[in-house]
């Protein structure tokens, strides 16, 4: 594996899905009509340990403190599904524990945002997570699926990820 590549794809996917998050939730909020509530709302919940969302004040330092810590957050996400997707390139057989992974990763996303954020699940709707989350995934699987277009070809040839023996 480049580490040189990876560190970039990886970089590239995470800005990716910080990116579609944010818009998604931009366009949540817009619709709501309380711009940038959501990075305020976490932002305060993480950093100041806030707790009750009718005490949130949508300020510039708490969006953009927020925001730092989102990108650099799926910055480590991007490096875990770049190595990821070079693993599978190498090793087509490995696409099966990707996909569990990816599995398990959500779940384990869904059960960690209701541990930390659990006064503040009823105002930020499950469905729009769910929503982004899809949307960062989606978004981040087609990059890296661009710029690693041998997966496609070796799945072509073998679509459970088996290799020439069988296995």
């Amino acid at each position: 594996m480049n580490l040189q590549r990876i560190l970039r794809e990886g970089l590239v996917a995470g800005f990716v899905g910080a990116a579609a998050v944010a818009f998604w939730f931009l366009l949540v909020d817009l619709i709501a009509a309380r711009p940038f509530f959501t990075p305020a709302m976490l932002g305060s919940a993480v950093f100041w340990g806030l707790r009750d969302p009718a005490q949130v004040e949508i300020t510039f330092q708490v969006v953009i403190a927020y925001t730092m810590l989102h990108v650099v957050a799926f910055g480590v996400v991007g490096m875990v599904a770049a190595v990821l997707a070079a693993l599978v390139e190498s090793f087509p057989s490995t696409l099966f524990l990707v996909v569990v992974l990816f599995a398990i990763f959500e779940v384990g996303f869904y059960i960690v945002v209701a541990i930390l954020a659990q006064p503040l699940l009823g105002f930020l709707a499950w469905s729009n997570v769910a929503i982004g989350n899809l949307i960062a995934a989606g978004g981040m699987g087609f990059y890296l699926w661009r710029v690693h277009p041998q997966i496609s070809t070796m799945l072509a040839a073998h679509p459970l990820g088996e290799t020439a023996d069988g296995e």
